[in-house]
């Protein structure tokens, strides 16, 4: 039997709200980074955004692919890469379709690093007319429930874009992040949320940020894909191994109520958007409380998982999903894999 935690808050205002108010909450619950020095990261920082904000949608697009055929070219992480498609698909894909993966991941790589640059563009005709929005009622109705959501999200398609979709669509949003070592980069990233009207919770010490937003009715995102450290995580099967996986978004829930929701984004076309809501996903109650968390953390892995299997070129392989194991588990990165490195 499924059940749903419970809390008392009441929603403060009726969702959507008007994009400007959702703009005000944002930048006063966003911490800002403060620059000093750094003059010559700053300079080619301002140089390489007067270049790619000064492209056509078309050009902006073709620059992308061309960055990402480029980092395929250089071999960037594909040993790394090759090792994940190799836990993931085994026999069942050919040497060559995995590479075919990789170098397709590698190109909405490319694209969605120039897109990040070009933020300040999207202007509210981009929005309205360009990035499409389907099921929306599924926000609606998570958001009305006046206890905060939780959104689950991945490194998968245009990655923080569709934050910017929601938020403007009127439902205040915030994603957790680690702050960067380069403050210029840190600033660059956290102004370009700040123009979608997405905020920033800075990853250390997030949790009195993250429950005052719930109970002021925000959207927190939690990317869930990342390798965590043994201490932080529980180890939940991902795409058929099993993985260290952030076990605070499964305790945030259960302690909040707030609702848990996903969905996804692609890019289909040089200046075109969608954005997919999917689903709530039900608390499942367990008597066990440990047991309980990793019974719903499981869910939520699975309910991303559908989208990797059906659009696998849009996920992020590079990164070591799969380093932490359990208990005399190897690594699976401690040598490259058999089939497909080469």
């Amino acid at each position: 039997m499924s059940s749903t935690p419970s809390t008392s808050t009441s929603a403060p205002q009726a969702f959507p709200w008007p994009p400007h108010k959702v703009l005000e909450y944002s930048l006063a619950n966003t911490r800002q980074v403060r620059l000093r020095g750094n003059y010559a990261t700053r300079l080619g920082v301002w140089l390489m955004l007067r270049l790619v904000r000064g492209l056509s949608w078309n050009c902006a697009y073709r620059l992308g692919s061309m960055i990402g055929r480029l980092l395929g070219l250089l071999r960037i992480r594909r040993s790394v890469a090759m090792t994940n498609l190799d836990i993931v698909y085994g026999q069942t894909k050919t040497a060559a379709q995995k590479k075919k993966i990789y170098r397709d991941s590698l190109l909405n790589v490319g694209r969605q690093m120039v897109n990040y640059l070009r933020i300040p563009l999207m202007d509210d005709k981009f929005w309205d007319e360009c990035f499409d929005l389907e099921n929306e009622h599924i926000l609606r109705d998570a958001y009305n429930q006046g206890r905060g959501v939780i959104f689950l999200y991945m490194h998968f398609g245009p990655w923080e874009l569709p934050g910017g979709k929601i938020s403007r669509a009127g439902y205040p949003l915030a994603v957790v992040a680690k702050r960067l070592k380069n403050p210029v980069v840190d600033k660059l990233m956290i102004d370009a949320r700040s123009a979608m009207n997405l905020g920033t919770i800075f990853h250390r010490d997030a949790m009195d940020r993250i429950r005052s937003g719930l109970k002021s009715g925000e959207g927190i995102i939690m990317v869930i894909d990342q390798n965590m450290k043994r201490s932080q995580g529980v180890f939940v099967d991902w795409l058929g191994r099993s993985a260290s996986t952030v076990r605070s978004t499964a305790w945030i829930a259960r302690e909040t109520g707030a609702p848990v929701i996903t969905g996804y984004a692609v890019q289909t076309g040089p200046k075109r958007f969608k954005m997919v809501m999917t689903e709530q996903i039900d608390w499942q109650s367990h008597p066990d409380p440990d047991q309980e968390l990793i019974v719903n953390t499981q869910r939520y892995v699975g309910a991303l998982e559908k989208r990797i299997y059906q659009m696998p070129e849009q996920w992020f392989w590079l990164h070591r999903r799969w380093k932490v194991q359990p208990e005399g588990v190897a690594n699976p990165y401690d040598k490259p894999s058999n089939s497909s490195v080469s």
